[in-house]
This record gives C-alpha cells, sequence and structure tokens, in this order.
C-alpha cells in the first residue's frame, strides 16, 4: 500500500513543488498541472496557486506546500508540533492520514530530544528511534494508530525540516490509492 500511496504522490509533489518554485500564478501551468492530475487520478482534481502555496484536493486526499500552509484539518492533537512553519501538509481524508513538514530553527538533536519527551507525555509508545549522519527519526504506537518523525538537517540558512506522519496501524485501514477519486464504497 505505501509503495502504491508513494507512485502517486511523487510526480504531484514534483509539479507542486515546480509551480510554488517559478512562480506561476493561475496560468497555463496550472492548468496543465490540474490536467495531468485528473489523468493520474481517473476523476477530477483542483489545483489552486495563490500566494506562493500550492493547494492539490481530490475527493479523497488533499495537498498544499508553500509558504502559508496550515494545519490540516483534523490532525491528531496528541502529536507534538514543533515551533516552526508547516511548509507542506498531506491528507487521505478516508482513513485520515496525515504527513506535514515544518521549517524550525532548532538543532537536530533539540528536535529529537522534544520529540522523544513530548510523544512519552502524550502517552505514545516509542517504537524506535536512530540518529544518522545529522538526521533522526522517531517511530511511535498509541492504540491503532502510528507516528513516525524524521528530522533532517536543513541547509545553510539554519532551518531543518521535520516531517510528521501520523496513521492506522490496524487492519481496518483502507488499501486503496490515496488520489483515487472514484469511490467504491
Amino acid at each position: 500500500m505505501l509503495n502504491k500511496k508513494i507512485w502517486f504522490i511523487a510526480p504531484m509533489l514534483v509539479v507542486a513543488i515546480a509551480l510554488v518554485l517559478t512562480g506561476c500564478g493561475k496560468s497555463s501551468a496550472e492548468k496543465a498541472a490540474e490536467k495531468a492530475l485528473e489523468t493520474a487520478t481517473k476523476g477530477q482534481a483542483d489545483v489552486d496557486v495563490s500566494k506562493n502555496t500550492v493547494k492539490i484536493n481530490t475527493n479523497n486526499s488533499s495537498y498544499e506546500a508553500g509558504e502559508n500552509v496550515s494545519l490540516p484539518d483534523g490532525f491528531p492533537d496528541d502529536i507534538y508540533l514543533v515551533d516552526g512553519n508547516i511548509t507542506a501538509a498531506f491528507t487521505y481524508t478516508k482513513d485520515k492520514d496525515y504527513s506535514i513538514s515544518i521549517e524550525t530553527s532548532k538543532t537536530v538533536s533539540e528536535v529529537k530530544a522534544l520529540y522523544d519527551t513530548e510523544l512519552k507525555a502524550d502517552g505514545w509508545a516509542i517504537t524506535s528511534s536512530m540518529v544518522y549522519e545529522g538526521s533522526a527519526a522517531i517511530w511511535a504506537e498509541k492504540e491503532n494508530r502510528m507516528v513516525s518523525v524524521g528530522i533532517n538537517k536543513g541547509s545553510e540558512d539554519g532551518k531543518n525540516t521535520v516531517v510528521i506522519s501520523a496513521s492506522k496501524t490496524d487492519s481496518t485501514s483502507d488499501n486503496t490509492n490515496a488520489f483515487d477519486t472514484n469511490e467504491t464504497e
């Protein structure tokens, strides 16, 4: 299931990032991206580019990237959010799966220590963690959910990136493509 989601998410992320970085407004680039997404999803995709932010919505999912990204509605309130700027957010609405990217000025070690502490305080059981070449990762579970936190060293500007993904762990989770717009129920 994960490989299938990644295969469909990756091209959309490339399109979204390209649109943000090139500063394209509502133009032929947006129309081309929307058409490509409609073809890829065999359904409808709504693409909105404004104020250096790209938003993509289908029946089952949404993706937002850029400078003015909001925390997705329904994001679990028992997952700590490091201080910083949310730069990307993905939601698979059918299963309530979320992934957000936060840019922070905190160091990798500071962020890892915060998540080690805060996840435990919020009732999460840390199942694994690692530190490698300036990056770190933590995995935790709680009830029928899991969270992963990836912390990556940023560029010369001193900003680091924290990617938080939350999903269900039980067998009732839907195994369809997150960007499939055709309802099967």
